[in-house]
């Protein structure tokens, strides 16, 4: 059946689509922009919502690079990420493509050559971890040369954050 490829292309589930230049910033019912940051690494903005204690995130946060490339997409949702991760290299290619649910959710980690590295999967809090060489082949799992093979991905350390508070487990 050639349709059901097609709608998981449609939707971005069998390939990670490029980093294109940013979109505007456009917040759910109820929230507002909040504040945004410029940094080196380009600006990130994103929406809140007023609640009790101060403002949350709620809706999109976006991070783009100084060359204006999109770098980083999370959802909030009252405060905790909820839904698609997604962050890309400056070069265009996805370095993170990732889904957060209560208690659930994948992480898929890739190289600046869009090779995939890692995938982290839990399931009712269970962590299930998988990594690849840079030939493809299955290897042991180890944060740290993980963490030197990804040296490129400047938002590693706030994306693996993002998406431990997204399921719930940090």
């Amino acid at each position: 059946m050639r349709t059901a490829p097609a709608a998981l292309l449609a939707l971005g589930l069998l390939l990670p689509w490029p980093a294109a230049a940013a979109d505007p910033l456009l917040c759910p019912e109820g929230a507002k922009p909040g504040s945004s940051e410029k940094a080196g690494a380009g600006t990130l903005q994103w929406c809140e919502r007023a609640a009790p204690g101060g403002s949350i995130r709620h809706g999109p946060l976006l991070g783009t690079y100084p060359s204006g490339r999109r770098r980083l997409e999370v959802y909030f949702v009252d405060g905790t990420p909820r839904g698609p991760i997604r962050a890309w290299y400056d070069n265009g290619q996805a370095s993170a493509i990732g889904e957060t649910r209560p208690d659930n959710g994948t992480l898929t980690l890739r190289d600046e050559a869009g090779r995939r590295r890692a995938q982290i999967d839990v399931r009712s809090r269970q962590v299930v971890t998988q990594a690849w060489d840079a030939d493809g082949r299955e290897e042991k799992y180890e944060e740290k040369k993980l963490a030197k093979t990804l040296a490129a991905n400047r938002d590693l350390s706030f994306i693996m954050n993002i998406f431990a508070v997204g399921i719930g487990i940090q």
